[in-house]
């Protein structure tokens, strides 16, 4: 049995939703990475989360997936956008408030070089597109 991809998720919760549906309609699939689980948002830069359906199942998979409007347009929410500025602005603020007056008695030097390192512990935004791999209309 040859097994296919048919979608390749971002977030592990989307797979499982997908994962599911279909298996609700009796077609079994597998997720690779299922056990791949983090508050950070890294799946997709290990290679996301995969959906495989077995290659006679293909074709009623993709029917399936169209039929329940799973591929979803480009909108994407913003309300992560705006939690991650707050997040931002509060960080901004806690290190103008404590590095203002430091700088200003020239005690503080070696917290600025600190202020890029945060960066890099920032959260992201988690939202991406998952890339489905459809049977072509059509072709039976």
């Amino acid at each position: 049995m040859d097994l296919i991809t048919i979608a390749i998720t971002v977030s592990r919760v989307e797979a499982v939703v997908v994962a599911s549906m279909l298996e609700g309609y009796g077609i079994p699939v597998h997720i690779g990475a299922s056990a791949q689980a983090s508050v950070e948002f890294n799946s997709l830069a290990l290679g996301g989360h995969r959906l495989w359906v077995a290659e006679a199942d293909w074709q009623v998979a993709s029917d399936i997936l169209r039929q329940s409007a799973a591929i979803a347009p480009d909108s994407l929410s913003t309300g992560p956008r705006r939690a991650i500025l707050r997040y931002w602005g509060g960080v901004l603020a806690i290190y103008a408030a404590m590095l203002l007056p430091a700088l200003a008695l020239g005690v503080a030097r070696f917290e600025l070089f600190l202020l890029p390192l945060e960066l890099m512990v920032a959260p992201v935004n988690p939202q991406g597109r998952a890339d489905y791999y459809l049977v072509p209309q059509g072709s039976d």
